[in-house]
């Protein structure tokens, strides 16, 4: 009887697991159709009598991925987890950087990505991972925003602000490569810039949105301090592996340093963060022209650099590269800067 009864349980349990399941597979397909439905009438709806955009040129290979994408939404082959990202962020990513696009069609491309990654429909562990994640990033730099009307423009940077963000906050980040990190951080800086002479409430999230990165990156150093010296040791291994000495650790090194982010990419933003100190800007008075130290831009640039700091805490004495760019750069940048603040 107690083996019946326990039977019993166990498949009722298995029962209530695979419905739960499908509960969930279906949400996701509900959630994609809704994004692509809501992309398609953005950019089916009648056009502005001013607007220079119609649907007749509209990029018809990016209409096409979206109407496929739809037709396969109910119909998946396996689970959404299964599924190679780039399928279904492939469609917004076209539309995203394609030419003559709607700033409204390219704010819903956005949401519905940064929907993709806050469900984490993905992780690092999906087939395609790696590369539908630094794809994203690829696209968002190379986003380009037609010129339309301030509030628009300004609810589109926004968006892109909100992806970045998602991005380095998903679990698949470790996948991103040192030059994708860099890119990402190196984008919400001009969204920073190009906020400076707009609205307030742009500039505020930008520039939260920045230190929003750096935090995130300097306090995954212990972790990228693990990955980079393991990928140290591989590659030593790989050049013996030349030298004759062992042929089988070659391939484990390159796969180990292709693998994510690591120091490098810490230590250029670091660098990028001391340059700001040196920041002017070209003041114009009675007829002549002159620099003056921007003191926004180097107080800005002070809270990222502590806050790198104060997140890194010892484990930036373990590295070289880093230390001497305390020692040597920002101490270089920090003199300068007290001089300047002094004549």
């Amino acid at each position: 009887m107690e083996d019946q009864n326990q039977d019993a349980y166990e498949n009722n349990t298995r029962e209530r697991k695979k419905i739960k399941t499908k509960r969930k597979e279906l949400g996701l397909s509900c959630m994609l159709n809704t994004e692509v439905s809501a992309l398609l009438a953005v950019i089916r709806r009648p056009p502005e009598p001013t607007s220079p955009y119609s649907d007749d040129h509209f990029d018809s290979s990016a209409l096409h991925s979206l109407k496929s994408l739809r037709a396969l939404i109910f119909n998946p082959q396996q689970e959404w987890h299964n599924v190679d990202p780039a399928i279904y962020i492939s469609p917004f990513l076209h539309v995203i950087q394609g030419d003559d696009v709607p700033a409204a069609a390219t704010a819903v491309a956005l949401y519905a990505l940064l929907k993709i990654l806050n469900l984490e429909i993905f992780d690092e562990k999906t087939k395609g991972a790696k590369e539908a994640i630094n794809s994203i990033v690829t696209a968002i730099a190379g986003c380009r925003l037609e010129k339309t009307d301030s509030s628009t423009e300004d609810a589109v940077m926004m968006r892109i602000l909100q992806v970045l963000t998602a991005i380095m906050k998903h679990c698949a980040s470790v996948l991103l490569t040192d030059h994708v990190v860099c890119n990402i951080v190196n984008t919400c800086f001009q969204v920073v810039q190009h906020s400076a002479g707009r609205g307030d409430l742009l500039q505020r999230n930008a520039r939260y949105a920045l230190h929003e990165l750096i935090q995130i990156i300097f306090s995954r150093l212990p972790h990228l301090a693990i990955k980079d010296s393991e990928s140290e040791s591989e590659s030593e291994s790989g050049s013996e592996s030349e030298n004759g000495t062992d042929d089988s650790s070659g391939g484990d090194a390159d796969a180990n340093l292709n693998s994510g982010y690591g120091i490098r990419s810490a230590a250029d933003i670091f660098r990028f963060l001391c340059s700001l100190l040196n920041v002017v800007r070209v003041v114009e008075m009675e007829g002549s022209t002159f620099q003056d130290p921007d003191e926004d831009v180097q107080h800005f640039a002070l809270v990222l650099i502590n806050s790198a700091i104060e997140l890194s805490g010892e484990e930036i004495g373990r590295h070289s590269k880093l230390l001497r760019m305390i020692q040597d750069d920002l101490f270089h940048h920090l003199i300068h800067y007290g001089l300047v603040r002094a004549l």
